[in-house]
């Protein structure tokens, strides 16, 4: 397999600058197939099943031309977080562009060495992935259109009534599969459910809220003839801590040296820092960057809320 080793005057304070260059490396991805990554290329396995580690690591940026070009922070904040602790640990990486969650997910069951992100850290990934984290958290909400009475309605009557709108393969939609919800609707790409809900298809969506705000003042901005319904959220039921999930059989050393560093990022501000640099909150007395730096809550998951269990 091909390598191609980013620029070390990327990192960290010229990685803006360097934006062109990942467009560059990820035409020569997609186009002449100079780094190829394929889910069925042969190849010795791990005991696992995975194909074996060939010392390489495939990042799955996060990161989209439309993504970029739609202004907003969190990709950017979250490619610049892996690639830096990546290359800040010395260890060999490759990139792949975007892709729909539920293939990502594919590719890892079957390949090792791929590292996706932000991943929910969940019981039926444990066997397929190694962890490094939290990089972030969630609460997880329904959110509807206030004007339709949703929000005020219990939980679990939620479940049996409502149209769900949830990104096919996300964690969100094993669990509230898991608890029952009758009348799931899948996506394979987030940015469609608030259309869905606008088009009467689904209720309630499944999505985090920074980024249904952002899709709600995209939609007035590039729409302001087609009104957009003030949202609400229903009962917040779940919070989960965000991970980078590294797949199949690859060194226990690495993923050490890995949250080591990233151990390092939250004492000596550079994860502060960065999420500055990409317009998010630098707020150190804010409920969630006292989660993030909080080093005992490595290796949590996700905690039900209001007394609400499986």
């Amino acid at each position: 397999m091909g390598k191609w080793q980013w620029p070390n005057v990327c990192f960290p304070q010229h990685f803006k600058k360097c934006v062109p260059g990942l467009a560059i490396a990820l035409f020569f991805t997609t186009v002449l197939n100079i780094v190829p990554v394929k889910a069925d290329d042969a190849g010795a396995k791990d005991i696992s099943g995975n194909t074996a580690f060939d010392g390489t690591y495939v990042i799955h940026l996060s990161e989209s031309a439309r993504a970029g070009a739609s202004g907003r922070p969190e990709p950017g904040y979250f490619d610049n977080l892996a690639i830096e602790l990546f290359t800040q640990s010395g260890l060999d990486i490759e990139f792949v562009p975007q892709m729909p969650w539920k293939r990502q997910m594919e590719i890892a069951d079957r390949e090792a060495g791929h590292v996706i992100y932000p991943t929910t850290r969940v019981d039926y990934r444990e066997d397929v992935f190694k962890w490094v984290g939290p990089v972030s958290r969630t609460i997880w909400k329904l959110y509807g259109f206030e004007n339709k009475g949703w929000p005020d309605i219990a939980f679990e009557t939620l479940l049996r009534d409502a149209r769900i709108g949830v990104l096919l393969g996300s964690a969100r939609e094993a669990y509230l599969r898991m608890r029952g919800a009758e009348q799931l609707v899948m996506v394979p790409r987030e940015e469609l459910l608030l259309p869905m809900m606008m088009a009467d298809r689904v209720d309630l969506i499944a999505i985090g809220g920074n980024i249904l705000r952002h899709y709600i003042d995209q939609a007035r901005t590039e729409s302001p003839d087609t009104p957009v319904p003030d949202v609400a959220s229903a009962l917040p039921y779940r919070t989960c801590y965000l991970y980078i999930a590294i797949s199949g059989d690859v060194p226990d050393s690495d993923i050490a040296k890995l949250q080591a560093r990233l151990d390092t990022f939250k004492t000596n501000g550079f994860f502060v820092e960065n999420r500055r640099q990409n317009g998010l909150s630098s707020n150190l007395e804010s409920s969630f960057l006292k989660a993030m730096l909080d080093l005992d809550n490595n290796g949590v998951s996700c905690v039900d809320l209001n007394g609400i269990g499986p």
